[in-house]
């Protein structure tokens, strides 16, 4: 096409021109020719050349406007009209842009007037066409910085909807506001507020952090619709169990019985089949087994006691005394009267007196070695402090034999000290000698 045109342009349209005069003047002779051969009669057009030029400039106007129309064509197939995104999904101008074979370029910020992914200004202005296979770029909102930190208002002093309109105008999102009833505050009232994360205190608080806001929705009501069953002599498993499962606020009271084992219900405060409703109160009686009363053991002496109830094991021991007669109660470890039951100790301690500690006379019959066993079984496991100290002594007693006390066949007091000669069995045959024998009284340490 461009070499047709070629042809109407400056010194090649001008010789076409004479090109065709020439052409013209040729043909115009065979015409005058042949007219005056046939009728001798010779005509001329004058208005030829101006028909010619005409036809000319429609061809040239005719091919301008083709190749303007190939243009606007080629344009409108490779320019394609941007849209206005603003406000719009990066997902949507991505689609359009791929559909369109257009690239995307983007730059994200943080905003909190833009949600995330959405396009807040664009480099190519909407309306104008764009040439497929350029890249356009759009500013992409990152959301709100969840690293900022925000200074938190007193919750106790705002209402609900004023704490949603906080959270919506600082972008708060990890704020969450929760209601739950309340026995003690009224509805909308402030209950609390809490960070998740314990080591973030409420002035460091960032966007990211996770927080609730704990608001009243006043006290629960139910309908009196659950009907109470017959739980005596059923167990206080399957109590608990219909406790729970009916949200019912269970008392439960123990008391001993002969007739029910252990854990069985024994009466209840609600009657069968009555009605009640969710978080209502309600209370069973439990049996704790047989009850055993204790007695008072002082009726009973130290040989007995052990066999005074049955269930219960007795341990009956003796102490030494000064100012108590051999077989009085001292003590029981459990007072008399108390109703014991299967979820207690059942065992019980009673104490008697032994009256005063006696020394018997040990020389000749005992051995260093059995004087350690000796205090500690006849004294000292019964209370007192009763001690003994050795002095080895010549004699011609064996080694080790016991040949001297500084008391004995006495009675002593509760805290008392005993000096025992022993024997080094060193004199051979001499005669014998029991020093430190005589008789004497006994003295506190």
């Amino acid at each position: 096409m461009s070499d047709f045109l070629s042809n109407f342009n400056g010194p090649n349209y001008k010789k076409s021109e004479e090109q065709s005069k020439e052409i013209e003047e040729k043909k115009v002779p065979e015409k005058k020719d042949n007219k005056r051969s046939k009728n001798e009669i010779t005509e001329i057009d004058d208005t030829y050349q101006d028909k010619q030029k005409r036809k000319k400039r429609r061809i040239i106007v005719a091919a301008l406007l083709a190749v303007i129309g190939c243009f606007v064509i080629y344009y409108q197939m490779s320019h394609v009209k941007m849209p206005d995104f603003t406000d719009k999904s990066l997902s949507d101008a991505r689609l359009w842009a791929t559909k369109n074979k257009l690239k995307v370029s983007t730059k994200q910020e943080f905003s909190l007037k833009k949600e995330a992914n959405v396009v807040m200004s664009q480099s190519n202005q909407a309306g104008r066409r764009v040439k497929k296979g350029t890249t356009i770029r759009l500013n992409i909102s990152k959301g709100p910085n969840p690293n900022q930190q925000l200074e938190l208002p007193d919750f106790s002093k705002l209402s609900k909807p004023l704490a949603e309109k906080w959270i919506e105008e600082n972008k708060a999102t990890n704020l969450s506001l929760i209601e739950e009833y309340s026995d003690t505050a009224e509805k909308g009232k402030f209950l609390k507020f809490e960070i998740a994360n314990s080591d973030v205190s409420e002035k460091k608080y960032r966007r990211k952090d996770a927080a609730k806001v704990f608001y009243s929705k006043g006290k629960e009501t139910y309908k009196k619709d659950i009907s109470v069953p017959n739980f005596v002599r059923q167990t206080r498993n399957e109590v608990e169990t219909w406790a729970k499962n009916n949200e019912i606020n269970m008392t439960y009271e123990e008391t001993t019985s002969n007739d029910l084992p252990v854990d069985s219900v024994i009466s209840q405060s609600l009657a069968k089949d009555e009605k009640i409703a969710k978080k209502d109160e309600m209370t069973v009686v439990v049996s704790l087994g047989k009850g055993y009363v204790i007695p008072n053991f002082s009726d009973f002496s130290m040989e007995d006691a052990a066999n005074a109830i049955d269930g219960v094991q007795v341990q009956a021991r003796g102490i030494y005394t000064d100012n108590l007669p051999y077989g009085q109660l001292v003590s029981q470890s459990v007072p008399a009267g108390t109703v014991l039951n299967a979820k207690n100790d059942l065992r019980v301690e009673a104490v008697y007196s032994l009256g005063q500690p006696y020394l018997k006379d040990l020389r000749g019959s005992y051995v260093e070695g059995d004087l350690q066993k000796y205090f500690y079984d006849e004294f000292n496991s019964k209370g007192v402090n009763i001690n003994y100290t050795i002095r080895q002594v010549d004699s011609d007693q064996p080694k080790g034999t016991v040949v001297g006390m500084s008391v004995h066949n006495i009675f002593l007091p509760l805290n008392y000290t005993v000096s025992i000669d022993i024997s080094l069995g060193n004199l051979g045959s001499a005669s014998t000698s029991i020093p430190n024998n005589q008789k004497e009284q006994p003295t506190e340490d």
